[in-house]
Order: structure tokens, then C-alpha cells, then sequence
């Protein structure tokens, strides 16, 4: 793991000393790289998934503070989660182009809600069933939860990563939809043996074009249909499984 960290600080330290990378994204990345050892993803593609979640992240803080502030990066294998909640329907239409302009980006799904700010004490309720799921799958020897990343926004919580068989994803899940005040559970998990699990050439997918102007609504992947969701069961949140991503 240590070793891991290490081959992470020459590509980090060259964006910091370009000015292009706020510290704390630096902070986060080598600690992604880090995990890859004991990941389902190469360390190549987990060290590519640093770059380009640092990418973003910078291209995010150029544009404007707020929207640093406010959306959440999350990336698997190229796969660009984007969560958070936005002021303005232009917003988060400005974090969907940015993130297909980074080189290297497969797949974007853009979960960024659109709502006026509901202040601290809703955050503070997000981050709080964030940390308990990242608790709850950390102390369940049979989920693997590393390969699990875990985002909140308005008591929807958001999973993406990899998961080593459909079951493991399934208790993933139901550990979720438990936690006290979850009203949805939304996956972008893909199994292990998904073929959409393929690094994608960098050039290639540079060369696709920014979505128009006029991103799909909130739940949208790729311009592919909105997730289906189920009807909840009994009192537990609802569970949403994302759309089928686009080939690549």
C-alpha cells in the first residue's frame, strides 16, 4: 500500500506545482491510489481514476468556488459519478460539460439536484448517513467495502464501485435502505465481471462530444433513460437501479 502511494505523489506533486489542484483533492486522490491494492481495479486504472477526479475537481474550483463546494466527484474505471445539490438548473448543466471534457472520462452520471439550499442541518444529516454506511459495510466481513464509494444528497444515497458478485451488492444495498432517515438508495454498481468494466483509450474517449446545453433532467445517465425505480418495501427507502450505461 505504501508503494502504492508512492508511484501516486509524482503524478499529484506535478499538479500541484502547476497550481491546478485544490490540496484537499490532492489529500483524497493518494489515498484512492492507496486502496487500489486491495481493489478490484488495476492500479493503473486507479490511478487514472485520481487523474481524472483531480481534473475535474480543478476545472470545478476554476469555474467557480460554489460549484467546488457543492458537487461531489466520485470515479471507477473512467465512470464519473457527480452528486451534490445545485442553486441553479446551469450549474449543474456547467458540471455535466466539465466533467465529458476530461480526457479519459467513459461514462457520466450526473445526480446533481437542482433545490434551493437547505442549510447546514441538512447537511449534517447527509454526512451522518454517509459515515454510517461507510461504517455499516466496513465492519461486514462479507462485503468487500473498499471497492464501495458512498454519497449522500437529500437522504438519497448514491453507491458507486465494484461489487465481487450480485449478492455482495444485494446486503450492500439492504445496509442502505436500514439506516434511519434514507428515503432512496440509487446504484451505479457494476458485478466484477460486467463488460463495461474496460479501460477506455484515453484518445477515444477525449474525442467524445459535451453534452448540449440542454442536459437531461436529474437522474439521467449519458442521455440513456432515468433509472427505474421500485416502489418502496414496507418502511425501508426506496432502490433505485441505474440505467444501463451506453457502449462505449
Amino acid at each position: 500500500m505504501k508503494t502504492m502511494t508512492v508511484l501516486a505523489w509524482p503524478i499529484l506533486a506535478a499538479l500541484a506545482l502547476a497550481g491546478c489542484t485544490p490540496a484537499g483533492a490532492l489529500i483524497g486522490g493518494s489515498a484512492v491510489v492507496a486502496r487500489s491494492v486491495v481493489q478490484e481495479r488495476s492500479t493503473f486504472a486507479a490511478l487514472t481514476d485520481v487523474e481524472i477526479e483531480l481534473s475535474i475537481l480543478t476545472r470545478l474550483g476554476a469555474r467557480s468556488g460554489e460549484l467546488f463546494r457543492d458537487v461531489s466527484v466520485d470515479v471507477v474505471e473512467g465512470r464519473v459519478l457527480l452528486a451534490g445539490s445545485v442553486p441553479r438548473r446551469e450549474d449543474r448543466v456547467a458540471a455535466d460539460e466539465i466533467a465529458w471534457a476530461v480526457s479519459g472520462v467513459a461514462a457520466v452520471a450526473n445526480e446533481i439536484v437542482v433545490a434551493e439550499d437547505t442549510g447546514t442541518r441538512a447537511y449534517i444529516a447527509d454526512a451522518g448517513i454517509s459515515n454510517r454506511l461507510r461504517y455499516e459495510l466496513l465492519i461486514d466481513g462479507s462485503i468487500r467495502s473498499v471497492n464501495y464509494n458512498v454519497e449522500t444528497v437529500d437522504r438519497v444515497v448514491f453507491l458507486t464501485g465494484i461489487a465481487v458478485s450480485q449478492g455482495e451488492l444485494e446486503r450492500a444495498v439492504r445496509k442502505a435502505q436500514s439506516i434511519e432517515g434514507v428515503r432512496e438508495v440509487v446504484s451505479h454498481v457494476l458485478l466484477i465481471d460486467d463488460p463495461r468494466r474496460q479501460q477506455i483509450d484515453s484518445a477515444d474517449a477525449g474525442a467524445r462530444p459535451a453534452p448540449a446545453a440542454s442536459a437531461e433532467p436529474a437522474g439521467s445517465v449519458d442521455g440513456a433513460a432515468a433509472p427505474i425505480a421500485t416502489a418502496p418495501r414496507g418502511d425501508s427507502a426506496a432502490v433505485t437501479e441505474s440505467a444501463p450505461l451506453p457502449p462505449v
